[in-house]
């Protein structure tokens, strides 16, 4: 293969690096992601469901 066939062939094999490490990047997103909820779910449903029934306390007419 010639200089100016590889230079013509690069890009291409860029693009489907980039999504790789992309995609690769958005899996450990989503795995860290999932575990945090696993690990902090009940904590963030008490604090959302404390939250509410604050806001309901000085909202009047709201229950």
């Amino acid at each position: 293969m010639n200089c100016q066939a590889q230079e013509l062939s690069r890009p291409k094999m860029r693009r489907g690096v980039t999504f790789l490490e992309y995609a690769l990047l958005a899996a450990l997103v989503g795995i860290v992601g999932a575990a945090g909820v696993m690990f902090y779910g009940d904590k963030i449903k008490n604090f959302f469901i404390e939250l509410g029934n604050k806001t309901a306390e000085v909202t009047p007419g709201s229950k």
